[in-house]
């Protein structure tokens, strides 16, 4: 074999093949991924994260985009949305009530707007479908307002802002456990007026890359996240490890940090002093009810754990609470004792679940944790009884 022959490669020569490498290499993923796409077009409609419904809003933090249709899809459930022109999943309705027609205002959060089910088993709609066939002398209308991770500063943001529009003759708020976690939230970024009260949530503003690495690999994720649908498709199959990596096991029990801390171990959590925030607003939306001559009502309902040891059993995993295990309702009752001590009409659904899995299971999504059509079944015949004699009575004065 010839000297020449045993040379090494010259560092040209090395340099182009690996470029000839990297090329192939990346023309391949390229067509891969073309190929994956097109696999994806065919079985998988666009619209299944929540973003496709949602928009950024100054007052309100976030809200559903007017018109928006598509599908919400996660491993666990795949269900149509469509908003209306008003910007709620409620069918259309106009802003001005039709004459002789009652209304109904919801105001709750991600539970009232019925995540994880089709709009027709939300107990909005069934609520109004028991209403339909009541026989009642007047037309009540129910206006399904629920949007996910809305809290009582929002609810009553959108109360004043948008929700008198609507005329209700009853409003009833929906409220969860973690909402205190929310409001504190919205407070960080929240603008008051003079008296302490509440103008607008805010957003908060996003931080720039802090780096032209970090700012590349952003615009590379935004350009699949808008054009493709293989982003979404991955996404939301993966979702729930990237919370988990994102909310680094948030299980301080401190409120501030800790959506789930009334329920921990050793929790000293007082809602009526630590939930002040909330209370606050509570009372705010009750006065500027009053003030119209608006009756209020306040409806509360149990988590999965509170109801069963065998319900919301990934979701129970992911936030730390032991297995086999029933929760206390120990802060509703908390919450029912302080409305009642404000004269604020309120309803507690937590022995209208307990003890539901001997004959109905399951109630709630496994890690999704909301409930099922069941779930939904349940809160609309209890408000039902509690409505019905209110209705008849508004009818009868």
């Amino acid at each position: 074999m010839s000297e020449h022959a045993t040379t090494p490669a010259a560092p040209a020569s090395r340099l182009r093949n690996a470029l000839r490498t990297a090329a192939l290499l990346s023309v391949s993923v390229l067509i891969a991924l073309f190929g994956l796409e097109i696999i994806v077009r065919a079985i998988e409609p666009k619209e299944v994260m929540r973003y496709f419904f949602m928009s950024s809003d100054p007052i309100l933090h976030h809200r559903f985009t007017p018109g928006a249709s598509g599908h919400y899809k996660t491993t666990e459930f795949d269900v149509a949305y469509h908003i209306n022109s008003l910007g709620l999943r409620s069918p259309e309705t106009t802003l001005r009530k039709l004459e002789g027609t009652g209304r109904i205002l919801l105001l709750g959060d991600s539970f009232t707007e019925g995540d994880g089910v089709e709009y027709q088993e939300t107990f909005a709609s069934r609520l109004q479908q028991m209403l339909d066939s009541a026989g009642l002398a007047r037309r009540w209308e129910v206006i399904n307002a629920g949007v996910g991770s809305y809290a009582p500063m929002v609810e009553y943001l959108y109360l004043v802002n948008n929700g008198l529009a609507l005329e209700p003759d009853i409003v009833i708020l929906n409220l969860d456990l973690s909402d205190f976690f929310d409001d504190l939230g919205y407070a960080e970024h929240a603008r008051l007026d003079h008296r302490g009260v509440p103008v607008a949530a805010g957003v908060e503003e996003e931080r720039p890359p802090d780096s032209w690495v970090a700012a590349g690999l952003v615009n590379i994720k935004d350009f699949f996240k808008e054009h493709t649908r293989l982003y979404n498709f991955v996404r939301l199959r993966i979702d729930r490890y990237l919370e988990g990596a994102r909310h680094n096991v948030g299980m301080s029990g401190n409120l501030h940090y800790d959506k789930y801390a009334m329920f921990r171990d050793g929790s000293r959590v007082v809602l009526e002093r630590d939930g002040a925030l909330t209370f606050k607003h509570l009372l705010l939306i009750r006065d500027t009810l009053a003030a119209r001559g608006i009756a209020f009502h306040l409806n509360l309902y149990p988590y999965g754990i509170q109801v069963s040891p065998r319900e919301w059993n990934a979701g129970r995993e992911f936030w730390g609470f032991r297995p086999d295990t029933v929760y206390g309702t120990g802060p509703q009752q908390e919450i029912e004792r302080w409305a009642q001590s404000q004269g604020i009409s309120v309803s507690n659904l937590c022995d209208a679940f307990l003890g539901m899995d001997r004959s109905l299971y399951p109630v709630y999504h496994d890690y999704n944790g909301h409930w099922r059509p069941v779930g939904h079944e349940v809160v609309a015949r209890e408000l039902y009884k509690i409505m019905l004699p209110r209705l008849r009575e508004m009818h009868a004065q």
